[in-house]
C-alpha cells in the first residue's frame, strides 16, 4: 500500500533509515518565551507588561502603534484635562494653555489695531487675554473682528451725523430764508469772539444738533452786537462786537488761506452786494487786527 514504509537495509542487516511517503514536514519547535525579567524594566513597567499580557517587545510596539492610530497624534501632543477637583486652580491650566498656543507672557501677544490707532486698548487687553488662556491665533481673530465692528460702527455714526447735519441745516435755511448767509456769518463771528475752535464748535453741534447750536450762537451774537441794520430779524443788531485783535488776525489768515469756502464764494461773488459785504468784513477785521492795517495788507 502507498502508506507502508519501505526498508532500504540489506537482508540480514539492521535497518537504519526509513523512507515515508507522507509529505508533511515536522512541526517547528516553538520559540522560547521572552524573559521580561531580564529586560531591565522597572517594577511598575513589569507590572504593566503583566496587566497588558504582552508576550514580547513586538507586542509593545503593536500596542503603541494602535494607540497612535486611535488618537491620531503622538502622546506628547495630547492634552490632558485636569480632574474636577483641580479645575479651579489656574496653575493647573497654565500647561494646557501653553500647549494650545498661548504666549508665555502677555507682552508677547501680537494684536492687530486699526489704522491710526495708538494701541492703548490692545495693550490693556493683553493681560486679560493671557489670564483667560487665549491663544495667539484666537487673539488675532478676536481683535480683527472687533476692529471691523468698530470701523463699521464709526462709519455708520459718521454717515448718521452727516445726514442729521444736512437735514438740520436745510431746516435752518428754510427758517432763516434769504437771511441765512448773513446770520450764519454772525454765528461764526460769535464763535470767534468767544475763542471757540472748530473742534469745540463741532462738539457743540454734536450735543445740541447743528440747528440748535447755530440758533444758540446767533441769539448770543445778536444780544451783544451794536447797531447795524444789515441783518433783519435781530432788532437792528449785528456783529460788530468786541472781537480781539488775535481772533481777527486768525480769521484774516483763514480767509487768506482759502479755508473758509463760503466766505471765499461771497468775496468773489458776481453779486455786487454780496461782494461788497465780504470786502467790508475784511476791512473790519483788518481794523480790529491792527489799527491802520488796510484790507490789502491783510490779504498778503
Amino acid at each position: 500500500m502507498a502508506d507502508e514504509a519501505v526498508s532500504t537495509a540489506p537482508a540480514g542487516s539492521t535497518p537504519n533509515a526509513t523512507i515515508s511517503s507522507d509529505p508533511t514536514p515536522p512541526a517547528a519547535a516553538a520559540p522560547a518565551p521572552f524573559e521580561w525579567s531580564k529586560a531591565g524594566l522597572a517594577p511598575e513597567h513589569l507590572n504593566l507588561v503583566t496587566e497588558r499580557g504582552w508576550k514580547s517587545p513586538d507586542d509593545v510596539m503593536k500596542s503603541y502603534r494602535n494607540l497612535e492610530t486611535a488618537t491620531g497624534v503622538p502622546p506628547e501632543r495630547l492634552v490632558k484635562l485636569p480632574a474636577a477637583k483641580d479645575a479651579a486652580n489656574p496653575a493647573v491650566w497654565d500647561k494646557i494653555y501653553t500647549q494650545l498656543g498661548r504666549p508665555e507672557t502677555a507682552d508677547k501677544y501680537t494684536i492687530p489695531v486699526p489704522e491710526g490707532d495708538k494701541g492703548e486698548f490692545a495693550s490693556t487687553m493683553k493681560p486679560i487675554l493671557h489670564k483667560a488662556g487665549i491663544s495667539q491665533a484666537q487673539a488675532t481673530v478676536l481683535a480683527t473682528e472687533w476692529n471691523a465692528i468698530q470701523t463699521a460702527q464709526a462709519k455708520a455714526e459718521q454717515a448718521q451725523a452727516e445726514a442729521l447735519n444736512t437735514s438740520e441745516v436745510t431746516a435752518l435755511k428754510q427758517s432763516w430764508g434769504p437771511d441765512y448767509e448773513k446770520r450764519a456769518g454772525l454765528v461764526d463771528r460769535a464763535a470767534e469772539t468767544f475763542g471757540m475752535k472748530q473742534d469745540q464748535l463741532d462738539a457743540l453741534k454734536s450735543v445740541l444738533g447743528p440747528k440748535q447750536a447755530m440758533e444758540f450762537l446767533f441769539n448770543i451774537g445778536s444780544k451783544i452786537a451794536v447797531e447795524d441794520k444789515s441783518v433783519p430779524g435781530i432788532g437792528g443788531q449785528q456783529s460788530s462786537f468786541a472781537m480781539t485783535p488775535e481772533s481777527a488776525a486768525n480769521k484774516l489768515q483763514s480767509i487768506r488761506r482759502g479755508e473758509d469756502k463760503d466766505f471765499a464764494a461771497l468775496y468773489n461773488s458776481k453779486d455786487p452786494q454780496q461782494r461788497a459785504q465780504a470786502r467790508a468784513e475784511v476791512a473790519r477785521l483788518s481794523q480790529i487786527a491792527g489799527p491802520g492795517m488796510t484790507p490789502a495788507a491783510a490779504q498778503r
